[in-house]
């Protein structure tokens, strides 16, 4: 929905301000967008879109005083009311619903067109902050070098944890999110999805009961996950053509590494379940086997999670470069 005051404007070149009870105020203008708007409609779509002025300020670096001044400018501007705001939270109006979503989409034309017009001449510089898990790394170790080499003015830093970390408050640019994020207001962008199997070393195979049905593995040593830091993953439930299994599995060793879980696997210390794209050197090894080949957990998605869908060029690419190594 286009307001009332940017139709105007741009048709007969005077503009209709309106105060907050809808009244016209007719006066001259440019028959173009100003700065000052531009810059209103930045910020208020970063308000909308984390639903808070202070995480609004700081991913815009910016003090919540002026983020407060200026919605309300812009909202004066165009004469509506965008925002329903109380002490506990800010949500749209139903006007500021429509005007948000067309916003955001001139945000990203506008970003899009300057990535477009310097991408191929200026080399992408400065810090991009990461969190994720020392797991999750693992899958990046064998593609980062080639990366720092095309890219020697990016500094990646890695901060290595468990925890969930939030971009819009903390010192991060982008988090990774392993399965479906809630909706947090954050933007989240699909990565890939991961695909986890059931796998045990030849050495184990051979020296235990054959595994033929799911229900063999109750009998089984299997390493499990703990997850979320208190959750320990015992029943694991698993797909064949369409159809569901579930089996409780149990297991002298817990973890919430999957790396270690895959080392111990390795080692013959039982069966564990575990991403199919970090056992591929093991298998064409022959370090470690697929166990019940038809059988697989549902894909698990991964998502980099960023305070805005507005990014530098250094954001980008090295968003870029996790799509291409999973």
């Amino acid at each position: 929905m286009m307001c009332r005051w940017m139709r105007f404007s741009m048709t007969t070149g005077l503009s209709g301000r309106f105060d907050m009870a809808g009244l016209a105020r007719p006066r001259i203008t440019r028959s173009y967008m100003s700065p000052e708007m531009l810059r209103g409609m930045v910020v208020f779509v970063e308000v909308a879109r984390l639903k808070g002025f202070s995480r609004a300020g700081l991913a815009l670096e910016m003090p919540v005083s002026t983020v407060s001044r200026r919605i309300a400018e812009f909202e004066r501007d165009i004469g509506l009311r965008l925002l329903k705001r109380t002490t506990k939270k800010v949500e749209l109006t139903e006007e500021g619903e429509a005007y948000f979503l067309r916003c955001q989409r001139i945000m990203e034309d506008i970003d899009n067109a300057h990535e477009e017009v310097l991408g191929t001449r200026v080399q992408p510089r400065g810090q991009v902050r990461v969190a994720m898990t020392a797991d999750f790394g693992l899958r990046l170790v064998a593609g980062l070098p080639d990366f720092c080499r095309r890219y020697p003015e990016l500094v990646v830093d890695f901060e290595l944890t468990t925890r969930v970390v939030d971009p819009a408050t903390e010192n991060c640019d982008v988090a990774i999110y392993i399965g479906t994020p809630p909706d947090s207001g954050l933007t989240a962008i699909k990565l890939a999805e991961g695909q986890m199997h059931l796998y045990a070393s030849p050495d184990y195979l051979r020296t235990h009961p054959p595994v033929r049905k799911l229900a063999d593995l109750k009998t089984h040593a299997c390493i499990r996950e703990r997850l979320n830091g208190t959750e320990i993953r015992s029943l694991w439930t698993l797909y064949k053509a369409g159809e569901k299994g579930e089996v409780r599995v149990s297991g002298p060793l817990v973890l919430n590494g999957i790396g270690l879980i895959r080392r111990l696997a390795v080692g013959g210390a039982g069966i564990a379940l575990l991403p199919g794209d970090l056992c591929r050197e093991e298998v064409a090894s022959g370090k470690l086997v697929r166990v019940l080949k038809a059988w697989a957990a549902a894909p698990l998605p991964i998502f980099a999670l960023t305070a805005t869908r507005m990014m530098p060029a250094r954001t980008r690419i090295f968003l870029e470069f996790l799509k291409s190594q999973l």
